[in-house]
C-alpha cells in the first residue's frame, strides 16, 4: 500500500477489535487515524455498520469517504443510510458533493429527500426521518409483523407503530414490544389513542419540550392536514437539546455560535463570533464613565469610596446573571410564561432582599473589622450593596422576559448586558447614598 503497511496479523486483530465497538466509537477511532489506513478499515466494516459509522463522521472526513469510495460502494453506503441522516449529511456537504449522492439515491426515494432538504432549518420537518411503520386499525398482528420486515426502517424508528385511519391521518399508536407479547391477532389491547405529534413547520425546539414532558421516544410528525409524513426520534432530538445548549451559552456569553469545531475553525471566523459583543460593551462602558466623571466631586472628597467600585460592579453582575440564567432556564422549561413577568419580580425582589441583607451585614461586619475608613463609609458600602444586589436580581428576571415578548433570544440578556445595565445602576446607586450619607455635594 502506499504510506501504510497493515499486515494480515494486524488486519485480523483490527477486525475483532471493530466487532465489540459501537458505531460512535468507531467513528472516533476512524477520526484519529492516518487516511490511507482509514479507507482499508472502512472497508472491512458490514454494509449497515459503515452507513451508522458514516453518520457520526465530521464534515471533512465524511467528503474523504465519498472521494475514495468507488461507485458502486458509495451506492450502497446510500442505500443503507437512514432518511434522516441522509438528509444531515447532504445539508453539511459542498453542492457538488450533494449532487453526486442525489445520482445514487432510488427516484422513489429522491423525492422524499428532496422535500427534506427544503425544510426550513430549524424545523421539525428538516429533521425527521421517512422511515416508519403505519398501519392501520383493522390490520391483524400478522399483518404488522409483515410490514415491519419489509420496512426499510430502522431500530430506533421502529420503537412505536403508528395507525392512520384511510385520509393517512394519525389516531393512535403502539409499542413494538406490546404487539411482540401480543397473543391474539386483533390490535385493539394494545392500542393508545391520541398520540402526541408535531408538524413540518414546528420549531425543533417544541420537540424537544415534548420529548422531555412525555418521556418519548419518538413523535409522529404531520402535514398541515393532519397526515402522518415522518418521525422524530429521541437520538435526533439528543442533538438539537446539545446544539441549544451550546447556542444558549454562547449568547450568554456574548459570542457567535460556531458549526466547525474549535480547532478546525479560523482565527479570522473566531473573531468574527466575538467581536460585535466586545465591541457593543466596550462603547456601553463608556455610559459608566460618564457617571464616574459626573460624580468626581465624591470621589474627591472621599477617596476610600472609589477602593469598592469593583466589589460592587463585580456583586451587582453576578447576581443579575444569577437570576437570568435560572429564568432563561425555567422558560426553556415552560415553567415560565410571558405573562408570569409580575411574579417574576415579586420573587426576584424578594429574593434578592434576602441575598443582598445577608451580603450587606457581612460586608459591614468585614468593613469594620478589617477596613480603616469611618463607619459613614462602611455604612454607605453596604446600604449601597443591598440594593444593588434588589436591584440586579430584578433587571436580571426581567430582561429574559421582555426579550421573549420581543420575541429574542433571551439568552442574550443573560450575560453580558445584564451585567452593563446593572454595572451603571450599581454606580449611580453608590454615589447618590453616598450623597445623602455622607453630606457630600
Amino acid at each position: 500500500m502506499n504510506k501504510v503497511d497493515i499486515n494480515f496479523k494486524e488486519l485480523a486483530s483490527l477486525q475483532a477489535t471493530l466487532k465489540t465497538m459501537q458505531e460512535v466509537d468507531i467513528a472516533e477511532f476512524l477520526i484519529k487515524m492516518e487516511p490511507e489506513k482509514r479507507t482499508i478499515v472502512m472497508t472491512m466494516l458490514p454494509k449497515d455498520v459503515l452507513a451508522e459509522v458514516f453518520a457520526e463522521l465530521p464534515r471533512d472526513l465524511k467528503t474523504e469517504v465519498i472521494e475514495s469510495f468507488t461507485n458502486p460502494d458509495l451506492k450502497d453506503l446510500i442505500d443503507e443510510l437512514a432518511s434522516d441522516d441522509l438528509v444531515d449529511s447532504l445539508q453539511e456537504l459542498p453542492s457538488n458533493m450533494v449532487t453526486k449522492l442525489l445520482h445514487y439515491v432510488d427516484s422513489d426515494r429522491r423525492d422524499s429527500i428532496n422535500k427534506l432538504l427544503n425544510y426550513p432549518e430549524d424545523s421539525v420537518g428538516s429533521l425527521m426521518s421517512v422511515d416508519y411503520v403505519a398501519v392501520k386499525k383493522s390490520d391483524s398482528k400478522s399483518d404488522v409483523l409483515k410490514k415491519i420486515s419489509q420496512s426499510p426502517a430502522d431500530h430506533e424508528h421502529l420503537d412505536s407503530i403508528f395507525i392512520k385511519d384511510d385520509k393517512r391521518q394519525i389516531i393512535g399508536y403502539f409499542y413494538l414490544a406490546d404487539l411482540v407479547r401480543l397473543q391474539e391477532e386483533s390490535l385493539d389491547s394494545i392500542i393508545q389513542w391520541n398520540p402526541v405529534k408535531v408538524y413540518t413547520h414546528d420549531d425543533q425546539e417544541k420537540a424537544a419540550k415534548l420529548f422531555n414532558k412525555h418521556s418519548l421516544l419518538s413523535i409522529p410528525v404531520c402535514d398541515k392536514e393532519d397526515r402522518i409524513v415522518g418521525i422524530i426520534t429521541a437520538d435526533d432530538i439528543f442533538d438539537v437539546i446539545a446544539d441549544e445548549i451550546h447556542e444558549d451559552y454562547s449568547l450568554m456569553q456574548g459570542m457567535g455560535t460556531t458549526e466547525s469545531p474549535y480547532l478546525e475553525t479560523g482565527v479570522f471566523s473566531l473573531a468574527s463570533k466575538r467581536i460585535v459583543w466586545l465591541l457593543v460593551l466596550m462603547i456601553s462602558a463608556t455610559v459608566t464613565g460618564f457617571i464616574i466623571e459626573k460624580y468626581q466631586a465624591v470621589l474627591s472628597s472621599t477617596v476610600a469610596l472609589a477602593a469598592y467600585i469593583p466589589m460592587l460592579m463585580d456583586s451587582g453582575g453576578n447576581s443579575g446573571s444569577q437570576s437570568s440564567t435560572l429564568i432563561i432556564r425555567s422558560m426553556a422549561l415552560d415553567e415560565i410564561k410571558e405573562r408570569d413577568s409580575l411574579k417574576v419580580l415579586w420573587k426576584e425582589l424578594r429574593v434578592g432582599l434576602v441575598v443582598g441583607s445577608i451580603l450587606a451585614l457581612v460586608n459591614l461586619v468585614r468593613m469594620m473589622l478589617l477596613s480603616q475608613v469611618s463607619i459613614n463609609i462602611c455604612v454607605t458600602v453596604s446600604l449601597t450593596l443591598l440594593m444593588t444586589i434588589v436591584m440586579a436580581k430584578l433587571v436580571g428576571g426581567l430582561l429574559p422576559v421582555l426579550a421573549r415578548k420581543l420575541k429574542q433570544d433571551p439568552a442574550v440578556m443573560a450575560g453580558p448586558l445584564v451585567t452593563t445595565v446593572v454595572d451603571a445602576f450599581a454606580l449611580v446607586i453608590y454615589f447618590k447614598i453616598a450623597q445623602l450619607l455622607m453630606g457630600i455635594g
